[in-house]
């Protein structure tokens, strides 16, 4: 919940201040406290099942809250009705698929179980005539002395329409296991007499992938004070050349919202609110207020924002040798351990090291022992290694996606 998490940054940081000033530890609890309605929704003109989530606040010291079991609609101003059902628990998905069209004022309808209903303000669909040109990377620098890289974005609207931009973006990295073995261990006993054997893989654990969403970062540029609309080489994100994600090969897949100015407004200040370093300086954040209101209280606050964006997007592959051609790769996400597992214990003859480890999942098979003799109790058969340095499905998909470009 981007909004929340901001909100709540305020609270932690205060809390650890207190903290770091008393000398007896004790356990922060929230001093006031409004029990009130959190929405996300940003409905765009991808034609696609939109989303809105539904929570409730909830005080430092418990767990989130959701709103389940509400009523979503949105509206546009031709009396068109798209019907939001609850798939997860405060997860509303459209029943079907739609996109924003231009142009049209949507209106977004809440009514919660206990029911109290919420409206937004009619909000317009923008200009989808802007489209990102180039998504490309530059070496670079960070503040704070970091060597890294830059994902930089080129946009154009030769019409000059949309000049307001929020940036999202979806990274997939591979995964190569390093030390991965052709074979994988079988339990033909746990039972003493143990007994296990080598067979060959059935299933793909050497490469895989990792897709991350970014979440919770608000990036923003605008072009209002510029002869044209174009946003030249604006820097999305930063990665740091220790970064792991960028180890093997890396894509990107960046998106570009186009925001009407209540909503670049709106997200500006919600950036300023959660960068705050100073929680006692005089610009408090306060309460933030969207366009979402109570039907039946307008004195009621809502957090949230419902927006509507055109949106372009484009991709970006890159490897560690692309960006950092005279290096050597950073070192793999794991420390890798390599070990030989008895089949039968010396020391306790009912059990089997090798085959708990294996069940637990812990170890794969790496190699055969080639000073196996036979002896089982005296000699491990096998070779292992740690699951994570074996098996790329511990850390993502053996799904290779369709986008995906060696």
């Amino acid at each position: 919940m981007i909004y929340f998490k901001l909100y709540i940054k305020q609270v932690l940081a205060l809390s650890l201040l207190m903290l770091m000033s008393c000398v007896e530890e004790f356990l922060p609890e929230t001093i006031t406290f409004e029990d009130l309605l959190v929405v996300e929704a940003t409905l765009t003109d991808e034609l696609k099942y939109h989303e809105v989530k539904l929570s409730r606040t909830f005080r430092f010291e418990d767990e989130p809250v959701v709103e389940s079991d509400a009523e979503v609609r949105v509206m546009d101003d031709s009396q068109n009705v798209y019907v939001f059902n609850e798939t997860g628990q405060g997860h509303y998905v459209s029943t079907s698929k739609f996109s924003a069209q231009p142009d049209k004022n949507y209106t977004l309808h809440i009514s919660t179980k206990n029911n109290e209903t919420y409206s937004s303000s009619a909000v317009k669909s923008p200009s989808n005539t802007a489209q990102i040109t180039d998504v490309s990377y530059v070496n670079s620098v960070s503040s704070n002395g970091e060597e890294g890289i830059d994902i930089l974005v080129d946009s154009f609207d030769p019409f000059g329409n949309s000049k307001y931009y929020r940036y999202e973006f979806v990274e997939t990295q591979r995964i190569v296991a390093p030390f991965w073995g052709a074979l994988e261990i079988v339990i033909i006993s746990d039972t003493p007499p143990f007994k296990v054997d080598a067979i060959p893989r059935t299933e793909e654990k050497r490469t895989c992938y990792k897709t991350t969403i970014s979440n919770g970062e608000i990036v923003q540029t605008q072009t209002n004070s510029l002869s044209e609309d174009r946003v030249t080489k604006f820097p999305v994100k930063f990665i740091s050349k220790k970064d792991s994600i960028i180890r093997d090969r890396y894509s990107v897949l960046v998106k570009q919202h186009v925001q009407n100015l209540e909503a670049y407004t709106y997200y500006q200040k919600l950036n300023e609110f959660s960068i705050s370093e100073n929680v006692f300086s005089e610009n408090q954040p306060g309460f933030l207020e969207g366009n979402i209101f109570s039907n039946a209280n307008p004195d009621e606050k809502v957090l949230g924002f419902f927006e509507i964006n055109s949106v372009s997007s484009k991709r970006l592959f890159l490897s560690y040798e692309d960006a950092f051609p005279n290096e050597n790769r950073i070192p793999y996400f794991s420390s890798c351990s390599k070990s030989k597992p008895y089949l039968t214990d010396p020391d306790s003859p009912n059990r089997s090291p090798l085959i708990e480890l294996v069940k637990n999942g812990e170890v794969v098979y790496l190699q055969t022992n080639q000073d196996f003799f036979g002896n089982p109790i005296e000699n491990p058969p096998f070779e292992v290694v740690t699951r994570a340095c074996g098996d790329c499905t511990f850390y993502g998909s053996n799904i290779k996606p369709e986008f995906w470009i060696d």
